[in-house]
């Protein structure tokens, strides 16, 4: 296994987690941490072909040294105040153990639960405590499922706070699995019909048009550049 500590700190505050592959670039998301209005964190590259993203996550969180831990992807630009306001947000919120947070880009994200994994935060222990992310969904709905079992499973509350912003410049390489889809819905069905299937006729029309990928070709035109 390969973790690299590409920024470090004595006792950090928070820790970055960021899952890759040595066929991807991770440069441009560590250069956009170094220019971070604070210096108390560290950034912990996993980057190692033969995890899938749920083992490279959890064995960034494993690694981590501080209470805190941020994810995000190798794709992605952090804003100059990312971490700052997350540390914020659970300084405000004593009980709070998983915070998601907006997306601007190629993808776009303004906090339905869902908890995307390019800008997700909670607390290590808490993580640990419900198991970690689980490889059963990874590729295909394992944020949203690591954080709806935070919120069923820890000892604490789960947010969403616009203060915490992520860029996010391409599409999501992710594509339907949809055995995983209804593995996710089989599990935790008050969830997945309040979250992503709104109790709605147009909301399901919606979902079936997901489901066929319409939005997703409309997407790719809409941010196209």
């Amino acid at each position: 296994m390969t973790i690299e500590r590409v920024i470090t700190a004595s006792q950090p505050k928070l820790s970055v987690v960021i899952p890759t592959i040595p066929s991807n670039s991770h440069e441009e998301v560590i250069s956009h941490l170094e220019l971070q209005n604070i210096n108390s964190f560290e950034a912990i590259v996993v980057n190692d072909a033969n995890l899938d993203i749920c083992e490279a996550r959890n064995a960034g969180i494993e690694a981590a040294n501080s209470d805190i831990v941020a994810l995000t992807d190798d794709d992605c630009r952090p804003e100059k105040e990312w971490l700052s306001n997350v540390l914020a947000e659970f300084d405000s919120h004593p009980n709070l153990v998983c915070l998601e947070g907006g997306v601007g880009g190629g993808r776009t994200y303004g906090g339905v639960r869902k908890y995307v994994g390019c800008n997700l935060s909670f607390k290590r222990d808490t993580a640990l405590a419900v198991d970690g992310f689980n490889s059963d969904y990874a590729g295909w709905r394992d944020d949203t499922e690591f954080g709806w079992r935070m919120e069923r499973d820890a000892d604490g509350d789960c947010r969403y706070s616009d203060s915490v912003r992520m860029v996010h410049p391409k599409l999501p390489r992710a594509t339907i699995d949809c055995e995983m889809e209804s593995k996710l819905r089989t599990e935790f069905p008050t969830r997945y019909e309040n979250v992503i299937i709104p109790d709605t006729t147009i909301g399901r029309i919606n979902d079936w048009l997901w489901r066929k990928g319409i939005w997703e070709s409309v997407d790719a035109i809409r941010y196209r550049k």
